[in-house]
């Protein structure tokens, strides 16, 4: 099974389009096979998707010859920027919900979450697979023009957004990190104020202007998180911060568990197994009031090069979305 379409290219820069349209073909099994619920299901499909992104991921790749990445299930069946568990909240949010959302849960066919699951293990897996050796992983997506969904389904005011913005937020921005998030420095971000100036730059050609995000600081798991994650836990073990084992380990997590009750317990006690040694460590000087875990991410950044950018396009400039891919992509790889 291959979950992810593939546009082979060459270079140290992947894209990723994530939420970029696409059909159900026979995914549609997985839900049941009421009329109403298929019904819903394709509205659903035909809602939640990010609009140019598909377009402005093969202008990406096209430009710079990098290779790019692109689910073959849409996110209105399963969204790969979620962890597979979500966080538990008392009303689902834009911020807490997993891969599958309530409504999805509700009605699955008998079978259909381990399906589902087992495609979003092996999308997780080829995106691993696609940037291990990558400097960069750059996440394309487009939002709503005065909000989101979510604010318009709750009867939230409209917010004109950017034009496109650069997002900054990070699951690991929290005073309450969880899994190894407790392993990462709360200022780790991917993209260097340098790199977002470039990419504002050469926006302006194509009649776009580079804006604030509306994030809040912290956000979801998505896939440039997990890329950054990964290979922040990788060089730490080649500083000798953590034993390889454990970095190794580490790394596997961010891609698949990043939620890690295992970590939490390493932590939170002590006891570390042989596959943890190191973490409580780390987590302990992390939480001290000090310069120490800023210091190690600067570290990290100066010494690998490594970057994320995850930018958005507004919904009623997707008319432009091929301009912007390629200017985006371009700007980046030159960077």
């Amino acid at each position: 099974m291959t979950a992810m379409t593939h546009r082979t290219g060459r270079g140290d820069v992947v894209f990723v389009a994530p939420h970029a349209e696409t059909g159900l073909g026979d995914a549609a099994r997985h839900l049941l096979a009421d009329p109403e619920v298929q019904a819903a299901l394709a509205d659903r499909v035909a809602l939640w998707h990010d609009g140019g992104t598909l377009e402005a991921l093969e202008a990406a790749v096209t430009a710079t010859g990098a290779p790019g990445l692109r689910p073959n299930l849409p996110r209105g069946l399963l969204d790969l920027n979620r962890g597979w568990r979500g966080r538990v909240e008392a009303q689902e949010t834009l911020f807490g919900k997993g891969a599958l959302d309530q409504w999805v849960r509700a009605r699955l066919a008998p079978g259909g979450e381990a399906a589902l699951e087992a495609w979003y293990r092996q999308a997780m897996s080829e995106m691993h697979a696609a940037t291990r050796e990558a400097r960069g992983f750059v996440e394309l997506h487009s939002y709503g023009d005065l909000g989101s969904t979510y604010d318009q389904q709750a009867g939230g005011r409209p917010v004109r957004r950017s034009e496109s913005s650069c997002i900054h937020g990070a699951p690991w921005n929290t005073a309450f990190p969880v899994g190894v998030a407790r392993l990462i420095p709360a200022s780790l971000r991917g993209t260097a104020w340098t790199r977002e100036a470039a990419i504002g730059r050469a926006l302006v050609p194509v009649g776009l202007t580079l804006g604030p995000g509306p994030y809040p600081s912290l956000i979801p798991w998505s896939v440039t998180s997990r890329f950054l994650a990964s290979r922040w836990f990788g060089w730490l073990g080649q500083a000798g911060v953590l034993p390889i084992a454990t970095t190794e380990a580490l790394e596997h997590l961010a891609w698949t568990d990043e939620q890690s009750e295992a970590v939490d317990r390493a932590v939170a006690t002590g006891e570390e197994p042989d596959s943890l040694r190191g973490v409580a460590a780390l987590a302990a000087m992390l939480t001290r009031w000090t310069h120490e875990g800023a210091d190690l991410a600067d570290r990290f950044q100066a010494e690998t090069g490594v970057f994320t950018v995850g930018i958005e396009l507004r919904i009623d400039r997707v008319d432009r979305a091929e301009a912007w891919g390629a200017a985006v992509a371009q700007a980046v790889v030159a960077e």
